[in-house]
């Protein structure tokens, strides 16, 4: 295992050695070394307890969509455990052995976890849950989950996706590997709950079809509340310019998110070129969102263009402020993801009463609302045909009368930990 652990560090070493100039990098490091400290056990207590894993989120919250659920889902947890379960934050790396046990401190600004140097015990009745894609971390205490599996403590892990499988050319090399190692491994102690009912389905397909054990599984959808207020303000002059010039174009298309290899950047902006050159001058379109990985040569592509700055737009930054009014002057939203595990961008656009413009996937026909129009990107000779028969004809705008919130993604989480059966949410 830390063979492995050892050939990433490589891997990043001599094909992304900017990766070792982040701080998150060095806040690794230095938990590495704080954990290998250990005092002692942790004492029984009187009553079963829940080890949320924190493994990752603790170190650092950078705020992805993963690390969102798991900040939502604890704080729910931390409400509904009451008397029956003892809820206790933990942390383990790849280096040292046992899950340490967590202190959490709360100030006015934030939540912190340090470590306590006591390992946890795990004992009958007792349940370790982890919503954390924590992969070398979990394979390198594999023993430790057998254990715990013996000894009459239930294992349950997350499953966002099966993307590094489905679509390992979106992603850094090792990467496969590893999560087809951590699965293999995982099904042999470990129950799982997915984030939609079509990971589920994919899960247990992979499993089956690689003749895996396959455990009990399970899904949940996770909270659509979104925070109406605005956290970060401010706009450049050349974003109001942006803005004040939107109303010139008949249609303004609008795509929000990372620029990486499996949101279909690439393929929507080859779209819209061959729009523009075959007569559609009067449509925009705007990326929102940072440069992700491997597309460099994709985001140079964009500033060297003729159409940048005059019908596709792209900001690198945006506050909260400026992303919202990107959202009240589009005409529609593009979701052209390749693949998702939920779904939660075209939930978003529908929050924002935009029309919505899909690729059509399994998960975004299991999540959209009605009136969303979907485009096959699989094809692009059609997708072009679909957008050109969307500008004679639009779509409606699509709503998201009730989303489920993190309250109600919380009890079904707790239900599936108590075992019992859960009733799945209803989106629409």
């Amino acid at each position: 295992m830390k063979l492995m652990v050892i050939n990433k560090f490589y891997e990043i070493l001599t094909k992304r050695p900017q990766r070792f100039f982040k701080k998150d990098f060095y806040l690794r490091l230095f938990r590495i070394i704080r954990s290998s400290l250990v005092v002692g056990n942790q004492p029984a207590a009187n009553r079963p307890r829940i080890y949320f894993d924190l493994s990752v989120f603790s170190i650092f919250d950078n705020r992805t969509g993963v690390q969102r659920v798991i900040r939502s889902v604890y704080s729910e947890l931390k409400l509904l455990v009451g008397s029956e379960y003892e809820l206790v934050p933990v942390a383990a790396t790849a280096f040292t052995k046992g899950f340490q046990v967590l202190k959490e401190e709360n100030t006015t600004k934030s939540t912190n976890f340090k470590l306590t140097g006591v390992n946890i015990v795990a004992r009958e009745g007792d349940v370790f849950f982890s919503l954390e894609q924590a992969f070398l971390e979990h394979l390198a205490h594999i023993s430790e989950f057998e254990t715990m599996k013996q000894c009459g403590c239930k294992v349950i892990l997350t499953v966002y996706d099966l993307l590094p499988i489905q679509l390992p050319e979106c992603f850094p090399p090792e990467v496969e590997g590893i999560f087809k190692l951590w699965l293999k491994e995982t099904s042999k102690v470990a129950e799982y709950i997915c984030d939609s009912k079509t990971v589920k389905i994919d899960l247990d397909n992979y499993l089956a079809q690689n003749n895996l054990n396959k455990p009990n599984s399970s899904w949940f959808y996770p909270g659509c509340d979104f925070i109406k207020s605005i956290s970060t303000r401010g706009l450049t002059s050349e974003q109001k310019s942006f803005l004040a010039d939107s109303c010139k174009f008949k249609f303004n298309f609008l795509m929000v998110g990372t620029v990486e290899p499996r949101k279909g950047h690439r393929l929507v902006y080859s779209l819209f070129e061959s729009l523009w050159q075959n007569g559609h001058e009067n449509i925009s379109l705007t990326f929102v969102g940072k440069e992700g990985w491997m597309v460099d040569d994709l985001t140079s592509s964009f500033l060297r263009s003729k159409f940048y700055k005059k019908n596709f737009f792209w900001f690198n930054k945006a506050s909260d402020e400026f992303l919202n009014n990107c959202y009240n002057s589009a005409d529609a939203v593009i979701i052209a993801s390749l693949n998702e595990g939920f779904g939660l961008p075209i939930l978003e656009a529908a929050y924002h009463e935009r029309r919505i413009i899909a690729n059509d996937i399994p998960i975004f026909r299991e999540v959209a609302p009605e009136n969303c129009f979907f485009i096959n990107l699989k094809k692009p000779e059609v997708a072009l045909r679909q957008l050109q028969l969307w500008l004679e004809k639009p779509s409606e705008k699509c709503y998201l009368s009730s989303p489920p919130s993190w309250h109600s993604a919380a009890k079904l989480i707790l239900n599936r930990i108590k075992g019992e059966q859960v009733i799945k949410t209803v989106l629409y």
